[in-house]
């Protein structure tokens, strides 16, 4: 059998087959591209009803109508005179694949755009990404929870850019952090910014929450630092933070625990050799402004440093 190219690119696939010769016949162009077609989708396949494929892929028929709508499923064959469509395989696949994407957050119009590759997925990609980080640090966040044995666990962890309202003070005491963080928390709320509720709020300190702090007794300053949304706000108040790939200890525990974790953290990072490329955050996940309805021992702590 041999197969003669309608151009010098031998390589450019069955659009290109001018003809193809097996034995003494002579097959058309058309004809190879029919042969080529029916090794994938043969001529006695089996074909489906709208109630069919609805039940086999487990969604209504009025989803299977939705896909359609958005572009990303198209029927094998509509009949012409009673508009009944018909589906193969291969359109319940592509319901399976629609399923899968939505089951990960994204909507129609997105998987429509992105799964098709109508548009470039640059900053979409950017965006999921970020979504699973955050839902990574949260699942480990609430595993700590669930466990509710009091200690320290270390990973590494990736951070979003983000752009927070930032107020400062000198702290000398957990409880004194706390009450500076609610009342910066109001303050934001009270100047008019949109908070943005997916990120948690963060303090920044002089020392680096390095315990104990400076030898000559002062207490630290403390930046506390609340995510908002910016809408081009051009506010001396807001201070820009690039995305970073951190070094996490999460600590579960009292207020006691905020003394371990400052020493234990660092005493980590040198040991794995890290070299902070930043400024060191504390996080209180779950404190009193945050979780009032929880007793003290069942509080959440995470400290991070960029490396």
């Amino acid at each position: 059998m041999n197969c003669f190219p309608a151009g010098r690119n031998h390589g450019a696939g069955i659009d290109n087959v001018l003809f193809l010769q097996y034995d003494s016949n002579i097959i058309t162009h058309e004809q190879v591209k029919r042969m080529c077609l029916n090794l994938i989708f043969p001529e006695d396949q089996q074909l489906f009803t709208v109630s069919e494929l609805a039940r086999a892929c487990g969604v209504s028929r009025a989803t299977l109508i939705r896909i359609e709508e958005c572009g990303v499923l198209t029927p094998c064959r509509v009949n012409p005179e009673t508009g009944y469509r018909y589906y193969n395989a291969y359109n319940a696949a592509q319901v399976g694949q629609y399923l899968l994407l939505q089951s990960l957050g994204l909507t129609r119009e997105e998987i429509a755009e992105y799964y098709y590759q109508k548009k470039d997925g640059t900053t979409f990609l950017k965006a999921q990404r970020e979504k699973l980080y955050r839902m990574l640090r949260v699942l480990e966040e609430l595993e700590v929870r669930n466990r509710g044995v009091p200690g320290i666990f270390f990973s590494y962890i990736d951070l979003p850019e983000q752009t927070c309202f930032c107020l400062d003070a000198e702290l000398s005491s957990p409880e004194e952090g706390e009450r500076f963080f609610y009342k910066a928390h109001e303050q934001c709320i009270r100047n008019g910014f949109q908070l943005l509720g997916t990120e948690p709020l963060f303090g920044l300190s002089s020392d680096d929450w390095r315990i104990p702090s400076a030898p000559s007794g002062k207490p630290p300053k403390a930046i506390a630092c609340i995510p908002v949304e910016t809408r081009g706000k051009n506010d001396p108040r807001l201070t820009a933070f690039p995305a970073i790939h951190a070094f996490s200890g999460l600590a579960y525990g009292d207020y006691s625990m905020i003394g371990e974790l400052s020493l234990r953290f660092w005493q980590e990072a040198d040991a794995r050799g890290i070299r902070p490329a930043g400024p060191a955050r504390f996080y209180g996940l779950v404190a009193p402004y945050t979780g009032n309805h929880l007793s003290p021992e069942r509080y959440c702590y995470r400290m991070v440093v960029p490396v």
